[in-house]
């Protein structure tokens, strides 16, 4: 390895600083997503390590919200179970967010996301819904994941995920920022408070 700055950063990770939370990990799943989108080799090449990223992109990033939104939601479905459906992971989901916009009277028209989030996890979950697919050749029963003449549409997947990021990358700054958690007018404690109130 040359002793350069550039070289330093590409091949020296400081894992630590970088694995703070889901978020954090689910970010850089994306971001190896990307890197292999845009890269210029034969998908075929790269496409199981590919949509393996988007997946766990999306589980790990459903796990945030989870967590995040539980207390607000009041809701405790899903919370710290280890799940890797996707398909439950985003109802969960929905059901925290929902919940927690209808109890703080957020306003905003996330119809298509959501249903953006719906039609992704229903494709991801058609070709690999126990994160398994995409990792392994076979599965317990020595059954291979994939038949012969198997396809998939990434592109299609691409488009959707464009969507459903906007949903779940910001689905907690559109919240702190709603109830002015973000900016400092109000603490966590005292939004919760307002909860038990009602």
């Amino acid at each position: 390895m040359k002793n350069t700055w550039w070289e330093q950063a590409r091949r020296y990770s400081h894992i630590g600083m970088s694995s703070n939370n889901n978020f954090v990990y689910a970010m850089q799943y994306y971001t190896s997503f990307e890197i292999l989108y845009d890269s210029n080799v034969p998908v075929d090449t790269i496409a199981l390590p590919l949509l393996y990223s988007m997946r766990h992109y999306l589980e790990l990033i459903l796990k945030y919200n989870i967590e995040y939104f539980h207390e607000f939601s009041g809701s405790k479905s899903m919370v710290g179970k280890p799940v890797h459906t996707l398909s439950s992971l985003a109802n969960a989901f929905k059901e925290h967010w929902l919940l927690t916009k209808k109890k703080f009277n957020i306003k905003i028209d996330d119809t298509n996301l959501l249903s953006s989030l719906s039609k992704l996890i229903d494709k991801l979950s058609e070709v690999d819904s126990y994160a398994v697919s995409f990792r392994y050749s076979h599965n317990n029963n020595k059954d291979k994941n994939f038949s012969w003449m198997d396809t998939i549409n990434i592109y299609e997947l691409k488009v959707l995920l464009d969507d459903v990021r906007l949903l779940l990358n910001h689905a907690i700054d559109i919240f702190e920022d709603e109830t002015g958690l973000m900016h400092g007018e109000v603490t966590k404690q005292q939004l919760l408070q307002k909860l038990l109130i009602k």
